[in-house]
């Protein structure tokens, strides 16, 4: 941010500017039909974890880490001694192990900052007893959600800057419901405020002057504002993103929300000043909140550091045992013979036991670990449609666009069917839907509670073995722009050499019947989608004789005669590998069969099912996922825990429990360290985002987390989920994604990032790359550099420190 004025009074400009830096600081959330994993303090990452958690406590009145309690319940058990010395060490507490135990017992008081609805709402005087907080929080979201689900009945000016809020300003004033409630006419209140939002900021401006007049002290407290309905700012946020993706660096969207908010206040200042006597204790009580905001963020930071202290020992008693096991192998030699079959995976948590069961099924198996959208910039159009979805991680736009090539003979629109599909989708319009369709609707729905069918993705089932074409600004990709693309995603693979007759190419995906948030389970480096159709464009790439040749002539990459590449899914919910047109006989489908079988038996002690056959297994992973009343088809990315950048035989020996991102890397073949810079500037950062998420819905599930799955009503068809019939748009994970209706299954352990590459490659790429520099020196994820001798090293303080085991 850059200076503002000097004068006393903050000046319009500089309001503005603040307004802006509060808008900035809020994580986009992605759609349902889209929805990745969010880091939910992304925007926040250039400052430490332990300031923002104090920030957080102060201005969103949540938690960033576990209760007191929950942290002595781990000790002696998951905490041992040792690493809570370590942690007390690296925090420079001067305390004991058993000063610290009893210090958690001791009760500690944490301060947020109130809204003025929040003490208004504490008032108790004979004109105001409503409970304001909840009355503009229901109001604001039930305009948002009627704004998204019917933006027809809002045209009027579509597509200015100001529209969202034009819009909420004809609502509100219109709302005779206000009227009802308030002891005095709100609408006309609501009436005088200015149609442009600046204006509106300009009529605030001595007001907040004469309480907030400081920088810092304003930007909390629009900030403050946002927190009060995050999860429609995380939307509006997402919507920013897009634009930010097409390089406008605005944060409108945002702002438009935050000008209503404070257009609420502005009205309920006016309306105590008319009706409540105690306006100029508000006032006064807002000022020295304001006064003391610093001091008060120091104070809370301070509190909150013996907290931090056990976070840490929790963290280090999971990094410990895992580093001394990559120890241990680090004198396991690569394979040098040709493999008979290769497998590409995602790197996924849920990729970790089934690499180990296909492996097991012959000793020149070889599997690798690879971002799901396997380096493809594309976005996929349905067939004779103009819908169109990206495949590839949040953080990229697509390049290119892919669609399937039909005969003109028999073409239809897929449009029709899409939307039928969304209706019955919407909240608003779903007991419509089934009321217009009859009997229709009611032999559909006794199927799916009798006959259990797969529920179909709407634009998947459409999918099929029909070409590709790629094409770039309507321009069709020419064999060398495919060869130079595949050549690229060889590298990254580390397969420019000595592969195997068999390399097939795992996507994957997830299914669940009856369930808003199944993207979630799908791919996250997809954009929330199956790998279907990256892995069948990359297999028809790589297949294409003429792409080969260019390869072999143009970069030197040479593709033998006798490998074929297939796609592939491996579906998490029932871990069923699908080979795509695969060969009528061969061995390597046995194995595939057996890698199942296996996986399926380590995975069923998620679900308390032991000493099962496998036939039996299949049917109850399949009936879970065919099941409409079930909460909990799998259990997704819970529990994760590391990142692991290294070649495959260094984990090969190791049972990782699905816990670890797997991300196949050698020195040997990247010279420059570009791949390693690609590997930490993407993946890495999406594997923090997916930890987080997973962190912050088991730390803050009332914050950060969607609630309970039973309440979720879907809101205007994709953008989210209420719990109940109102409040605010959840985002994060539902309560039963994390836990199991007696523990939790994931446990909050922020990511630990160990990679096997020179010291001064990483320290380079952590100089070039700011979002990196601001994730391993704000804590965010925990760095360690692994030598090939054994020896380790932590990122600390913003240099290398060996670590002792």
């Amino acid at each position: 941010m850059s200076a503002l004025s000097a004068d006393t009074s903050l000046s319009m400009a500089d309001t503005c500017q603040l307004l802006q830096a509060a808008a900035s600081q809020i994580a986009p959330q992605w759609p349902l039909d889209q929805m990745i994993a969010v880091n939910p303090w992304w925007p926040k990452r250039s400052r430490p974890f332990a300031e923002i958690a104090a920030e957080q406590q102060l201005l969103a009145g949540t938690d960033c880490l576990m209760s007191a309690r929950w942290y002595l319940s781990q000790w002696q058990t998951q905490i041992v001694p040792a690493q809570l010395e370590q942690a007390l060490t690296e925090a420079e507490l001067p305390l004991s192990t058993e000063q610290a135990a009893a210090g958690l017992e001791q009760q500690v008081v944490l301060r947020s900052w109130n809204s003025l609805t929040q003490l208004l709402a504490e008032q108790n005087s004979q004109h105001d007893t409503l409970p304001w907080p909840q009355l503009v929080l229901q109001q604001l979201s039930q305009f948002f959600a009627l704004y998204y689900q019917y933006p027809e009945r809002f045209s009027a000016d579509a597509g200015s800057d100001d529209h969202a809020y034009h819009c909420w300003l004809t609502v509100v004033r219109q709302d005779k419901g206000l009227q009802v409630l308030a002891s005095t006419n709100l609408n006309t209140l609501f009436s005088t405020l200015p149609d442009s939002p600046q204006t509106l900021i300009a009529h605030m401006l001595p007001w907040l002057d004469s309480w907030c007049p400081k920088p810092a002290q304003r930007q909390a407290y629009f900030e403050n504002l946002l927190q009060s309905i995050s999860g429609w700012a995380g939307w509006q946020a997402w919507l920013d993103w897009q634009q930010s993706l097409q390089g406008h660096s605005t944060h409108q969207a945002v702002c438009q929300l935050l000008y209503m908010l404070l257009g609420w206040d502005w009205v309920l200042w006016q309306h105590t000043k008319r009706h409540n006597n105690q306006h100029t204790g508000i006032l006064a009580t807002l000022q020295q909140q304001a006064s003391s905001y610093d001091a008060t963020l120091v104070h809370t930071q301070a509190a909150l550091s013996l907290r931090q202290v056990w976070q840490r020992a929790l963290e280090l008693s999971v990094q410990q045992p895992l580093l001394r096991k990559l120890q241990q192998c680090c004198t396991q030699s690569a394979a040098t013979l040709r493999p008979v079959l290769q497998a590409a995976f995602c790197i996924d948590v849920r990729s970790e036991p089934m690499r180990r069961a296909l492996e097991r099924q012959h000793d020149h198996i070889q599997t690798l670990g690879f971002a799901g959208f396997f380096g493809l910039p594309i976005a996929y159009q349905a067939p004779h449609s103009k819908v169109s979805r990206p495949q590839l991680p949040g953080l990229l736009a697509p390049v290119l666009q892919v669609q399937q090539i039909r005969p003109e003979q028999g073409t239809f629109s897929r449009q029709p069917g899409l939307g039928w599909k969304q209706s019955f989708d919407l909240a608003s319009s779903s007991l419509g839907m089934v009321e217009a369709a009859g009997t229709t609707k009611l032999i559909s729905l006794i199927k799916r509670a009798f006959l259990r069918p797969q529920a179909r993705h709407a634009l998947n089932k459409h999918i099929d073995s029909q070409p590709w074409q790629l094409s770039r600004d309507n321009q069709p990709l020419t064999d060398s722009e495919q060869a130079q693309l595949a050549a690229a995603i060889l590298r990254a693979m580390g397969l420019k050499t000595q592969l195997a007759p068999v390399v097939l190419l795992f996507g994957h995906g997830s299914k669940s019947c009856n369930n808003p948030h199944a993207a979630g389970l799908d791919c996250g480096a997809c954009g929330g989608q199956t790998g279907e159709v990256n892995v069948k464009v990359l297999a028809q790439i790589l297949n294409n004789s003429a792409v080969r040749q260019l390869l072999a002539d143009d970069h030197q990459i040479v593709v033998p005669t006798d490998t074929q590449f297939f796609a592939a899914m491996h579906h998490t919910t029932t871990d069923e590998l699908e080979v795509y047109q695969p060969p009528r006989q061969a061995d390597w489908l046995n194995w595939l069969t057996a890698a199942a079988c296996d996986a399926r038996q380590q995975r069923a002690g998620q679900f308390a099912q032991k000493n099962m056959s496998d036939k039996a297994l299949v049917r109850f992973f399949r009936r879970r996922s065919t099941d409409w009343a079930q909460l909990r088809p799998e259990w997704g990315l819970a529990n994760n825990a590391a990142f692991i950048v290294a070649p495959r035989q260094l984990t090969k020996a190791l049972d990782l429990q699905g816990r670890c991102f797997l991300h196949d890397y050698d020195t040997q073949n990247d010279d420059d360290f570009s791949q390693l810079y690609s590997i930490m500037t993407a993946p890495m950062i999406v594997t923090n985002w997916i930890n987080l998420q997973y962190y912050a819905s088991v730390v803050a599930p009332q914050k950060y987390g969607s609630g309970n799955k039973l309440l979720h009503n879907v809101v205007a068809g994709h953008v989210g989920v209420f719990e109940g019939n109102g409040g605010d748009l959840r985002t994060g994970l539902a309560w039963q994604s994390v836990h199991d209706g007696s523990r939790l299954m994931h446990q909050p352990v922020r990511l630990s990032v160990i990679i096997a590459a020179p010291r001064q490659a990483i320290t380079n790429i952590i100089n070039r790359a700011p979002d990196v520099a601001a994730l391993v020196n704000n804590h965010w994820l925990w760095l360690y550099q692994l030598d090939s001798d054994g020896s380790v090293h932590c990122w600390q303080q913003q240099h290398w420190q060996q670590v002792k085991l």
